[in-house]
């Protein structure tokens, strides 16, 4: 994506000189530089501030990435997700102080933390504008006050290094208490929000900014107020600061969840939401072009073979959704593929996807998976269907950037999201009245009302009426096509294997039957499946709605029609009828009876709306829920249907090997051996 190399530019009229030389700023360490002499203007402390937000990303690292090895990807194994793959590390609880990506990720956090500090410390000698000046102040000082945010969630007690002169390798550093750094983290976040502009003054989130800053300190009061400090006085400070991002007109809730997610896959930026992300750059060794780091949307993506051109994008991983997961989200009771609330189908993958020949021409064609547990419409199926299904929450499929590269794609990491401070405020109103409130129950319900479609007022499919039945179609060949008019994308749905689902020789069962689904343009949300129910004499008498997909701004057109390159059957005709009952979004009434329901209710919520962002283990860590919520994963799936052999065995795994050791990572290895005066995280 665009990154903050090319887009970081300094406001004021001092600095318009520099705006045009981040691209072609050289990008080698300062570190051989006496530093006194390198600060010694606006171009030298402009390159340092890039050095900061560069040492976020830094892609061998496994920091802020969507890497395999970081944080918000096999570090992430909980309720939400599994490697079905063999393996050792943190995707199955199983590493020492020795593991080497433990190590990178806390040496690389002190590297930026050494950035900002020299940063910090000669920019106040540099003759550049006061207003600007503070502005690098904000932006260097937030930086390094998250770094140690990370530091102090996942390691616990650490060194507090914030003097430039004294290096970060320093052997003889102490631990500073937990709670010592949370309450420096929230003092140098709170300086930096005063000093840093609003996100409205650069209109993208790949920069610092109040938003951010703000959004980000309710983060670190909530963790300081939960586990292991329960410093419950913050949970009133981390509502003042969702508060200010609630109530600020730039930012509101994306319509769509889709589209929360489309415009980072497709280069773009939606500040309406997306309130911080941390861009991504490296240039590649391999082919010599300048590509993109690994994203979520590889490493966390549905698999797809090969890519093809202008059709679809090679993903290739062995990360799977649990049956707990999927379970945390409505079932549509009718349309058994589909759920009215949106986020399912778009973050588990109820397909696979593959290139092939369909309907006259080479597609992404999307194979998708029975799951009908009552064999209502036939066979009932097992298990064996939820855990075979994969993370599609950041579709490559959707991206625009080519040629592709197998391992690298363009869509950055976002760090907050506006609907994340709903829930926190929610949570933290929660907490401070010792019950819901309706204002905190208010806040989940904005996020649920958008998950069902009901923000904007678009219906769901209640049924599609066959309107004239035609003859002569085969179940081979013959095409639903669900049209949306309001931006010309569609739905088609080729059966063809014969699939009939009111034909007891060919019941709903995905052992017998192949639902072939494409999409044209991109469609915002899941897609509609429907299944044309033929005669003896290839007459359709029914359309069976397996999923109705995302909800529609109109009513969209229905076309049934023979696949290309055939032309058996003719004159069948239906249209869409749209619910006029919007769907039952709201919280239930037992979900808000109390502070402890309410709770639960919080952390479901959460996990059905921020799923496979890399949130999960240390929300489950801050509630003391970790060790607990991967065991009841683990006892779910040993009572799973039709999963067996090693897949049941990477299902139990994590489960089975995780403790109260992995509250904490433990302090590594080398940094033990260095410096005496470190103590061990219990456990470890």
């Amino acid at each position: 994506m665009k990154n903050i190399l090319n887009k970081i530019i300094l406001p004021a009229a001092a600095l318009v000189s520099v705006t045009g030389c981040f691209a072609e700023l050289d990008l080698q360490p300062i570190d051989s530089d006496t530093p006194s002499h390198y600060f010694s203007d606006s171009t030298s402390c402009a390159k340092a501030l890039v050095g900061c937000y560069d040492a976020l990303s830094k892609h061998s690292e496994n920091l802020f990435t969507g890497a395999e090895n970081s944080q918000f990807c096999i570090w992430n194994i909980t309720d939400e997700m599994y490697n079905n793959a063999a393996g050792t590390g943190p995707k199955v609880y199983s590493y020492t102080s020795g593991y080497s990506v433990n190590q990178s990720m806390y040496r690389q956090l002190y590297v930026a933390i050494q950035r900002c500090s020299q940063l910090l410390h000669y920019l106040p000698d540099v003759d550049i504008n006061p207003e600007d000046k503070a502005v690098m102040d904000g932006e260097a000082r937030f930086i390094r006050a998250f770094c140690y945010f990370n530091l102090v969630q996942n390691w616990g007690r650490v060194p507090l290094i914030t003097d430039a002169v004294e290096d970060v390798n320093n052997p003889y550093a102490d631990q500073a208490e937990e709670a010592d750094i949370y309450d420096f983290v929230i003092r140098e976040m709170t300086t930096a929000e005063s000093e840093v502009l609003p996100i409205t003054e650069y209109g993208f989130g790949g920069r610092v900014n109040k938003s951010a800053v703000r959004a980000m300190l309710a983060r670190v009061c909530l963790f300081k107020a939960g586990y292991p400090c329960y410093d419950e006085t913050k949970y009133s400070e981390a509502y003042k600061w969702a508060k200010m991002v609630i109530d600020d007109p730039a930012h509101s809730l994306i319509p769509n969840f889709a589209d929360v997610f489309i415009p980072l896959i497709q280069d773009k930026y939606d500040i309406r939401e997306n309130l911080w992300e941390i861009e991504s750059y490296f240039v590649s060794t391999s082919d010599g072009r300048q590509e993109y780091i690994p994203s979520l949307s590889v490493t966390l993506g549905t698999n797809c073979s090969k890519a093809v051109t202008d059709v679809c994008f090679q993903v290739s991983n062995t990360k799977y959704a649990t049956k707990p997961m999927f379970e945390y989200f409505e079932r549509d009771d009718e349309a058994l593929l589909g759920s009215m609330d949106e986020r399912r189908n778009w973050s588990i993958a109820p397909f696979k996807n593959a290139p092939a020949n369909l309907d006259g021409e080479q597609r992404l064609v999307l194979t998708y998976t029975n799951y009908d547990p009552e064999g209502v419409n036939g066979k009932a199926s097992n298990d064996k269907a939820l855990y075979d299904r994969q993370i599609n929450k950041f579709n490559r499929q959707y991206a625009k950037i080519w040629p592709a590269y197998q391992s690298n794609a363009g869509t950055n990491l976002c760090m907050i999201r506006y609907a994340d401070v709903l829930l926190m405020a929610a949570e933290a109103l929660c907490q401070m009245n010792d019950g819901p409130t309706s204002e905190a129950i208010g806040y989940v319900n904005q996020v649920r009302q958008r998950a069902y479609g009901q923000l904007d007022g678009r219906k769901f499919i209640d049924r599609i009426d066959v309107t004239a039945s035609g003859t002569g179609y085969t179940p081979k060949k013959v095409c639903v096509e669900v049209i949306d008019g309001t931006d010309n994308t569609s739905s088609v749905t080729c059966f063809t294997l014969g699939y009939n689902p009111e034909d007891a020789a060919t019941p709903a069962d995905p052992s017998n039957t192949s639902m072939q689904v494409y999409r044209t343009g991109d469609v915002k949300g899941p897609l509609t499946v429907a299944a044309p129910v033929l005669d003896e004499n290839g007459a359709v008498t029914s359309i069976k709605l397996l999923d109705r997909g995302h909800a529609y701004s109109g009513t969209p057109t229905v076309v049934i029609r023979n696949m290309d390159g055939t032309d058996t059957g003719s004159g069948a005709e239906a249209v869409a009828v749209m619910r006029d009952q919007a769907p039952d979004y709201e919280l239930p009434d037992e979900a808000t009876a109390d502070k402890e329901s309410f709770m639960n209710a919080i952390v479901d919520e959460r996990a059905r709306e921020l799923c496979f962002e890399g949130w999960r283990r240390l929300d489950l860590k801050r509630w003391n829920l970790l060790v607990e919520k991967l065991q009841w994963t683990r006892d779910i799936g040993r009572n799973a249907t039709g999963v067996s052999g090693q897949q049941l065995e990477f299902i139990l795994t994590p489960g089975n090997n995780v403790s109260d050791a992995h509250l904490y990572l433990p302090i590594p290895a080398n940094e033990m051996m260095l410096n005496p005066n470190l103590e061990q995280n219990p456990g470890w």
